[in-house]
């Protein structure tokens, strides 16, 4: 029996994703959507978007997500953004989380963008 390497990476990466759309519901925030972009790039396979209500939850969230991944990964992942920011990324290398305030979430439009992706159902528990 052939182990299908790529398949299982998804998967855990799948699970990853919603770990972290897990947290960013855990920490009140909105709009949280996992998108399956492996089709459409090459250098990661989900994104989840994320809704913050300030720089202060925003930042709060960014390193619970660094704890997660080094929970989960065994690596803390890359975070950009900076006080006061109102975009902040967290790159895991399969899952990329993109948290963004009410107005740039609506500026950058990043779910028009990625309207083709599949939208991965997330249900927080």
């Amino acid at each position: 029996m052939r182990l299908d390497i790529k398949s299982t990476e998804t998967r855990e990466s799948r699970v990853l994703a919603a770990k972290l759309a897990q947290l960013a519901h855990d920490s009140k925030c909105e709009e949280i959507r996992i998108l399956e972009v492996a089709e459409y790039l090459y250098i990661t396979d989900y994104f989840v978007l994320v809704t913050s209500g300030s720089s202060r939850q925003t930042r709060a969230l960014a390193t619970s997500m660094q704890e997660e991944g080094k929970k989960s990964l065994g690596a803390k992942g890359v975070v950009e953004g900076s006080p006061g920011s109102n975009w902040w990324l967290c790159d895991f290398g399969t899952v990329v989380v993109h948290i963004l305030d009410t107005d740039s979430r609506e500026f950058y439009a990043l779910d028009d963008l990625w309207a083709d992706a599949i939208a991965v159902p997330f249900e927080a528990s």
